[in-house]
């Protein structure tokens, strides 16, 4: 019978104690030989020990024993062929507990934790536990070594410090379940030359290990193996922790003695499990990693690193699966001869190196990376072989590291998946990401593409992004818009020896193969560059900016004169306001952009002094500010739109001579001077909302002479023709604009001269039912011709798209200006303008004058 520590019994070695205990073979602490009582020993204290040689002890034989090494305390056990053994029996419970810096539990034999019972060890706060040689084959095993898996043991490691040296074999869960926990900074050493084995026995119970926190490591010796037989076991490492091995970790090795593949299911989880929340990675240091058993050998990447930083340097081959959950992983290794699959059904698996098998990527799933896809890919989330260490994959926000190529050498299915490549839009040369299919494909995929800086050119046959070397029954379809500078690209499958791959071209159009080619002495250009709609709000914003408070003299004073009803003598308005709305059509001289806008000007002046020199002539001075604004909307023969506005105000002086003789015929001066600034925007269908501003001087000469042609006094009529010139300097200039996309905007036409060479024909007089009511009216028609020296446009990385058909312009107007007592004065017209390419302006004016 050993002695035992029983029925109670406790023993405590303190602060400068020591016991020593020599060849007794087998010490029992909790249950002698037969019974279930219990006991404790405590080593406590810096200087406080206990020794045994030739000495193995059993806390917890058949009972309750609790073994504690606590603030310092040590024990050495020497020559001690069965060592520590916590929980010998089915009926025992073994409690081991080494806390403290300094505390030590040092073994030159096993260390068993749950024999055929239930055994614990805790190392905390600073704690050591070191085990030195091998009986039975092992110097550590938690849980079971009889057979029965109805107990188990539990390894704690937990803390800066805290230490577990291990020399020979490590057995974790081998007839009974096995587990250990390394956390916060913690250490567990197996030598170089051992091994490690997770779930090894037939024990059909939980078996893992987790190594969790920033420094906590399990360096697991030569080779770590996992699940053998039908034991299923689970690695898991997350929150920085890691787990170093010498040469291979293998993932449902099977069975010793026979190449059968293990039917248990066996895990290494890096962050969460495979139906967790993602955590934080942990990092896995192994030159391989063996999945042997499909659908059972699993490796579980569900962490929270979205960085792209997180590597995976392993080997990986098997028959086993992978998945990614969440976060990012690059796989850096040639893992070519791997003969599983990887589900990617969150997150982003990064392969720039080769990786075999098949790869499935699901709704949230990415594949990105530069390397190659040893089999068949099955696509309902996201390609993007630019992704290669990019947290950001937003279609219209992604930031890419350079230009990659991703090749896929089995079959290619896609289930509406999409696919996201960067390239340099250009010409056909352009640097880009580009996928190769060397097999067959099929199915739709949608195609977004960012451009890295390019600044957009004319392609030929287009730029390759899409290479099928197999069949192409798969379609790829263009998802939002592709643009440089000026063009719109387009994604089109191409045509003769290359009609398996797709191409990205800024022309509307692909050239086809003739059937028998020749050499043209004048070829034929292969087609016009795409135009974006933008370019045509931009230019609509620009004109309306510069010609919206241009204004006549009829347009701010309609009839001038009036007779003052105190001294009779004839006097001008010394108030007005006019309001005006428009609508304008235009096109692009490429005629592929289609331009209509609308427009509300509201306009406020008067007169602040005149002067005579005689009683004919008189010269006004005034002020006057306005408001406007002008929506406009863009369409392309692309298919896309584009919206602009352009709001912003004026202020300015006039002034006005009139030779004003007395029949009402003569020459008169006017001219005009303004400042605006304005607020604008362009708005892009599936681009980012443009703003800018803008801002200038107009100011404008114009002259006239009024002949009076003829009378009806029995009317109260008379007839006048006036013959009329206009120059009018447009100077509001919009300012340089970078949009979000890169394409460097200025616009053009600011600097135009407009002419303008007309004449008016009118009738001024009253109905004899206004005899006496100072009441008299002035209807109106006027026709115009209109010249402009420069066309209104748009520079986009240094490709012009202007205004057509304002060069020259017809108008006519119709209108009436009437007094309808002695202080007001109102009068409203409509004008409609012509031009050439389908321009065109309609407008309609209404204005009022008070009289003070």
């Amino acid at each position: 019978m050993a002695p035992a520590f029983n029925n109670n019994a406790q023993l405590t070695i303190s602060d400068n104690g020591h016991l020593t205990m020599v060849g007794t073979n087998v010490i029992a602490v909790g249950g002698a030989s037969g019974t279930n009582g219990s006991g404790k020993i405590v080593v406590t204290g810096d200087n406080a020990s206990l020794t045994m040689a030739n000495t193995s002890l059993y806390v917890g034989l058949y009972g309750y024993g609790e073994l504690q090494i606590i603030d310092g305390g040590k024990m050495y056990m020497q020559n001690a062929s069965r060592g520590l053994v916590l929980a010998d029996h089915l009926s025992a419970t073994g409690i081991a507990e080494v806390d403290g810096q300094g505390s030590l539990i040092d073994i030159a034999g096993n260390l068993t934790v749950g024999g055929d019972g239930k055994g614990y060890l805790n190392i905390t706060n600073g704690g050591t536990v070191n085990a030195h040689s091998s009986y039975n084959d092992y110097s550590l095993l938690i849980g079971g070594y009889n057979g029965d898996n109805r107990g188990g043991g539990v390894v704690v490691v937990d803390g800066i410090g805290s230490t577990l040296n291990i020399t020979g074999d490590v057995y974790i869960g081998n007839t009974a379940s096995g587990k250990m926990s390394v956390s916060n900074g913690a250490k567990v050493n197996v030598l170089s030359t051992a091994s490690s084995y997770l779930a090894d026995q037939q024990n059909d119970v939980e078996n893992s290990v987790l190594v969790t926190g920033q420094g906590s490591e399990w360096n697991a010796g030569e080779n770590l193996f996992i699940g053998r037989g039908n034991a299923s076991g689970a690695l898991t490492i997350n929150d920085g922790g890691k787990v170093s091995v010498g040469q291979a970790i293998g993932v449902g090795y099977g069975d010793y003695n026979s190449s059968l593949a293990s039917t248990g299911t066996n895990v290494i989880n890096i962050g969460g499990t495979e139906i967790s929340a993602p955590h934080a990675a942990g990092f896995l240091d192994a030159p391989a990693i063996q999945l042997f058993t499909a659908d059972k050998s699993i490796l579980n990447l569900n962490h929270t690193d979205n960085t792209g930083d997180y590597i995976l340097a392993a080997v990986i081959d098997g028959n086993g699966t992978i998945n990614q959950l969440a976060g990012t992983t690059t796989l850096t290794s040639d893992s070519r001869d791997f003969a599983g699959k990887t589900e990617i059904s969150g997150g982003r698996l990064i392969v720039n190196n080769v990786l075999g098998g098949q790869v499935n990527i699901a709704e949230l799933g990415m594949l990105g990376g530069g390397g190659i896809i040893n089999g068949n890919v099955e696509n309902a989330g996201l390609i993007a072989p630019g992704i290669l260490s990019s947290s950001n994959v937003a279609p219209s926000t992604r930031v890419g590291s350079g230009f990659s190529t991703l090749t896929i050498n089995g079959d290619y299915t896609s289930n509406n998946g999409k696919l996201m490549l960067n390239s340099h839009l250009y010409d056909d040369n352009s640097p880009t990401d580009k996928l190769v299919i060397n097999g067959n494909t099929s199915g739709n995929t949608h195609v977004w593409v960012d451009n890295l800086g390019g600044s957009g050119a004319q392609t030929l046959n287009g730029i390759e992004l899409i290479q099928v070397n197999g069949l192409s029954d798969g379609e790829f379809v263009k998802s939002g818009r592709i643009v440089a500078g000026a063009y719109d690209y387009s994604l089109v499958r191409g045509v003769g020896q290359n009609a398996t791959n797709w191409y990205l071209t800024s022309l509307s159009n692909l050239p086809v193969d003739p059937e028998n080619p020749v050499d043209p002495e004048n070829p034929v250009n292969p087609g016009e560059e795409t135009k974006r709609p933008e370019a045509g709000s931009y230019t609509a914003n620009l004109a309306a900016a510069n010609t919206m408070f241009v204004t006549r003299l009829h347009d701010r004073l309609g009839e001038t004169q009036y007779i003052d009803a105190l001294t009779g003598e004839q006097k001008v308005t010394s108030m007005w306001l006019r309001n005006e709305g428009g609508h304008n059509r235009s096109r692009d001289t490429s005629g592929q952009l289609k331009t209509q806008s609308n427009r509300y000007v509201m306009q406020l002046g008067g007169d602040i002094a005149q002067w005579s020199n005689n009683d004919l002539n008189r010269l006004h001075l005034g002020v006057m500010a306005g408001y406007g604004n002008s929506k406009s909307n863009t369409r392309s023969t692309s298919g896309y739109q584009s919206d602009g506005s352009v709001d912003g105000y004026t202020a300015g002086v006039y002034s006005t001579w009139y030779a004003n003789d007395e029949d009402k015929s003569g020459l008169y001066v006017d001219g005009w001077a303004q400042y605006s600034w304005f607020n604008n925007t362009v708005k892009g269908e599936g681009l980012a909302t443009e703003e800018y501003k803008s801002k200038g001087i107009t100011a404008s000469v114009e002259s006239g002479y009024t002949f009076k042609i003829g009378e009806n006094k029995a009317k109260n009529e008379s007839y006048f023709i006036q013959p009329k010139a206009q120059i009018t300097w447009m100077g509001v200039k919009a300012d340089e604009h970078r949009e979000a996309n890169g394409t460097q905007v200025s616009g053009q036409g600011d600097g135009n001269i407009q002419t303008r060479l007309g004449v008016r024909s009118y009738m001024k007089g009253h109905h004899e039912s206004d005899n006496g009511k100072d009441r008299e009216f002035q209807p109106f028609v006027e026709a115009n011709w209109i010249h402009n020296t420069k066309d209104f446009g748009t520079n986009m990385n240094a490709v012009d798209v202007k205004q057509a058909g304002a060069k020259n312009i017809g108008e006519l107007k119709l209108g009436v200006e009437g007094q309808l007592n002695k202080q007001l004065n109102v009068w409203g017209n409509v004008g409609q303008q012509l031009g050439d390419k389908g321009y065109s302006d309609t407008a309609v004016m209404l204005g009022v004058k008070y009289n003070f």
